[in-house]
Formats: C-alpha cells, sequence, structure tokens
C-alpha cells in the first residue's frame, strides 16, 4: 500500500512496523517538529471515522508513564482514498515478547515488573473512566528502560461512572466469559480478567491460550465458561503465589476476581522471590534456577520398567557443582518424579541462594 520514503501528509515514512486487517503501522517522521513517531495509517469509511478518533482521544487525554501517548490524529484523502492517520509514541524496545526466553516464557522477576507497570496504566486508565478491553502481549510496549506500556485504545470504551458498557468489539481469547453472549458487556472486572489471562501466557509461555483457541475454536469458549481456559495448572516455574494471583483474576464468576487493578497489583506487590527459572545458559534446551550464587539445575535418567532417577545439582560461580540430596530419588515412577520436580522447583524459588 505504501512504501519506505513516501510522504503522507506531514509524515515521511521510514519503516514499516507491522500491519494487518486494519491497516499498515509506520516508523515516520513528523516534519513539522523533526520528530520519529509510530503512525498508524487506517483505511476508514466515513461511518468508521468518529469510532477511530475516539481511540485518539483517549491515547491523547491520558498522560502517564505506562500509557501510550498518542500525539496527532487526522483523516487524510490520499490516491483518492480515505484514511486515519493516528501518531503515537514510538517505542524502538517493541512489545514485551522481546523480554521472552527461548521457552517463551518471562522470568519471575521481569513478570512482575511488567505486570506492575501495565496494572499501573490500566489504573488509571479506570480512574479516568475507560475501559481498555485489548489487554495483551503485543499490546505492551517497552520504553527504553524496560518498563511496561500499555498501548492500543482501538476497542476501548468510555464509560460513565465506570459502569459495565457494551463493546466495540471483543479479543476473543482473552475476553472474559460475560462477554460470550449477544449481549456482551465490558467492565473494570472484564479488564482484570484480561491482565490475568495475559499474565497466564507471559508466565507459562507465550503460546498458551492461542493455540487452544486456534486449535479447538468451536469448544474454546465453551471451557472457558466452565473455567477449564486458561488452566488452573501452571508451568513448575511459576511459584504458587503467582499462580493464585492469576487464578484469581480469571475468576469465571466476576464477583470472585479482584474488586479493582489496585488490589491486584498490591497482591503482586507482596510476591518477593530469591531465585527464578529460565532457559539453561548452557544448554537452550533445558531450565536452569537462577539465585545470587548458584544456579541450580536437575537431570532425569531412565531406568528399565519405566524407573528413573532424579538428581538434584547447584553450582557456584566458580564452577564448583555440588549434590542437592534432599532432591535426589533412585529407581523411582514417573508419577514420583512429576511430584519430586514440581517441590524441587518451588523450593529453588524461594530458597535460592
Amino acid at each position: 500500500m505504501f512504501n519506505i520514503g513516501d510522504n503522507v501528509y506531514k509524515f515521511t515514512l521510514i519503516r514499516r512496523l507491522g500491519g494487518g486487517g486494519f491497516g499498515e503501522v509506520w516508523l515516520a517522521n513528523d516534519k513539522t517538529i523533526d520528530k520519529e513517531v509510530a503512525l498508524k495509517i487506517i483505511p476508514t469509511k466515513l461511518e468508521e471515522v468518529t469510532k477511530l478518533l475516539e481511540e485518539a482521544r483517549i491515547g491523547n487525554k491520558f498522560n502517564h508513564q505506562n500509557l501510550l501517548q498518542i500525539h496527532y490524529a487526522d483523516i487524510i484523502q490520499d490516491d483518492g482514498k480515505t484514511y486515519t492517520l493516528i501518531a503515537q509514541d514510538y517505542q524502538e524496545n517493541g512489545t514485551v515478547e522481546k523480554l521472552l526466553n527461548t521457552h517463551n516464557f518471562l522470568i519471575i522477576p521481569d513478570l512482575l515488573k511488567i505486570l506492575k507497570d501495565v496494572l499501573l496504566g490500566l489504573e488509571y486508565l479506570h480512574n479516568g473512566n475507560v475501559i481498555h478491553n485489548d489487554i495483551k502481549p503485543s499490546n505492551i510496549l517497552l520504553d527504553k528502560n524496560s518498563n511496561g506500556i500499555l498501548a492500543d485504545y482501538g476497542i476501548s470504551g468510555i464509560t460513565p461512572d465506570n459502569k459495565p458498557i457494551t463493546p466495540k468489539n471483543i479479543y476473543l481469547i482473552h475476553g472474559a466469559p460475560e462477554t460470550i453472549s449477544d449481549s456482551a458487556i465490558i467492565s473494570i472486572s472484564t479488564d482484570i480478567y484480561q491482565a490475568g489471562c495475559t499474565a497466564y501466557r507471559l508466565a507459562n509461555g507465550i503460546s498458551e491460550l492461542r493455540n487452544e483457541f486456534l486449535s479447538d475454536r468451536s469448544n474454546f469458549q465453551e471451557l472457558k465458561k466452565k473455567g477449564k481456559i486458561p488452566s488452573r495448572n501452571h508451568r513448575n516455574y511459576v511459584p504458587n503465589k503467582v499462580a493464585s494471583i492469576i487464578n484469581k483474576a480469571v475468576s469465571v464468576n466476576p464477583t470472585d476476581r479482584y474488586s479493582s487493578v489496585l488490589e491486584m497489583r498490591r497482591a503482586l506487590e507482596k510476591c518477593n522471590f530469591p531465585g527464578y527459572w529460565t532457559t539453561d545458559i548452557n544448554d537452550s534446551s533445558s531450565l536452569m534456577g537462577v539465585g545470587k550464587k548458584y544456579h541450580y539445575r536437575f537431570n532425569v535418567i531412565p531406568k528399565p520398567k519405566g524407573m528413573c532417577d532424579f538428581e538434584a545439582t547447584k553450582t557456584n560461580m566458580a564452577g564448583k557443582t555440588t549434590r542437592i540430596s534432599d532432591f535426589c530419588s533412585k529407581n523411582i515412577t514417573n508419577k514420583e518424579k512429576e511430584k519430586i520436580e514440581a517441590k524441587y522447583f518451588e523450593w529453588v524459588i524461594n530458597n535460592a541462594t
């Protein structure tokens, strides 16, 4: 549609950042003030103008370090076609997905930091009577200091007195159970549900939920209404306290969720762990526990008749490795191995040195 170097109104296009059915996003130079911006170029029908400009008004209204700022919007004609232009802050570090390890999850320190940043921004929106309605990893940007910034107000809604409202649209993968109907509504509680889904994917693996949705779209929403999606069973590298916070946020019944974003953020602020798990620096297919002084690993050694040995070790910064005997077992069943492994992961999270 557009090319590098094209002049679109007062903007010169530098590099295409992305796009989709809605249009294109470009890194562009605003020639009037010589500033680089992220420019949305959206093909527009006249009946859509008010809706699109509402996104710009929301993004321009709020000035908060954890919300993406929108600077300018306009309707233009180019080659006989109508476009809406929305110019917003350009965050060169991209989305939070940049921080994922090779196992596609965020380490716990990064997860807690990003979630608290996003919830600060979301709280500010709610205080201004706005429901975001599109909280997901791809809408969390990183500033130059890797602080989380909540972006994209395209399907957000303005609500008087924070009462539930009818949405413009719903991101189905993160849509709360109460939005699965012809009389769907969105509210502070549905935003909390979406924050919980986002946390679930960042904590357990970015492809979680999305793959389930793509593999069985017809059954996905029914399982969600029954509380089976997202799963309440988290990966071993997710601390039990964090798993409990996520599970509360994605409760099927809105009254069982956090009553406010502030309440959820305060629960996260109480989480402080000396250790975490990530991709092994020596073997990208394996996981490694990390403390201040030690790296923690484990090895499963297959034995005849479906049995196995489980070995747990720690390695100091000088490279000396020692066994952690409390978590070493021989000739155990796979079920026994799974129990020991889960206990070892949680022990490292809470006791790493």
